[in-house]
């Protein structure tokens, strides 16, 4: 059975991963493209929003009504950007929602009694589990498009994408990390405090 500090230590590293999920899905920078010298340009990619520096506004993307899904139409590569995207933005949000599942069941499971925090944690390691797994399906659908859309042909990775794919890493960690301590730490084979 987990500790309370063991809960505390959960709680702490998985508000951190949250925070960096909740900043990839704020902060419209997963794939972006710099235009070269002497007048570089930044344009930015998010789950919903395109910003350029060039007009210095943002729009909702993609969109149809500005091209953005009809790209690839008529060539041979196996990418609906407009889908994937939506799809992709949309796996972000539930992965949000997961994450304030979680963090409310640590809350609870951290407050409540010994029985609670005994069998608390076989629920807690599920729910983060499909928060890194919406994580994974979110970031995989950017990679794809990224690479097989002519759209994104000269583009780059934002921060937005490195801070979901380091959000899915930590909690991947964490549910193995609370799954060893909870299976062994317990019974004496793992000394974590």
């Amino acid at each position: 059975m987990p500790t309370r500090n063991a809960y505390i230590a959960t709680m702490a590293i998985f508000a951190a991963t949250f925070g960096m999920q909740l900043a990839s899905l704020i902060d419209p920078k997963w794939v972006q493209y710099i235009g070269p010298d002497p007048f570089p340009t930044e344009t930015n990619y998010g789950l919903f929003q395109r910003c350029s520096s060039l007009t210095d506004d943002c729009r909702r993307f993609p969109q149809k009504s500005w091209g953005d899904c009809d790209q690839d139409k008529g060539s041979n590569r196996l990418v609906d950007l407009c889908v994937e995207w939506r799809v992709a933005a949309g796996t972000a949000v539930a992965a949000t929602i997961v994450g304030l599942w979680v963090l409310a069941g640590l809350g609870t499971v951290l407050y409540s009694g010994e029985r609670w925090r005994a069998n608390g944690w076989k629920h807690i390691l599920g729910l983060i589990g499909i928060f890194a797994g919406l994580q994974i399906v979110s970031m995989g659908l950017v990679a794809h498009v990224k690479q097989a859309s002519s759209f994104f042909m000269h583009h780059q990775y934002g921060v937005s994408f490195i801070l979901s794919n380091v959000s899915w890493g930590v909690a991947t960690a964490l549910s193995l990390g609370v799954a060893l301590y909870a299976r062994y730490g317990a019974r004496g084979y793992i000394a974590l405090e």
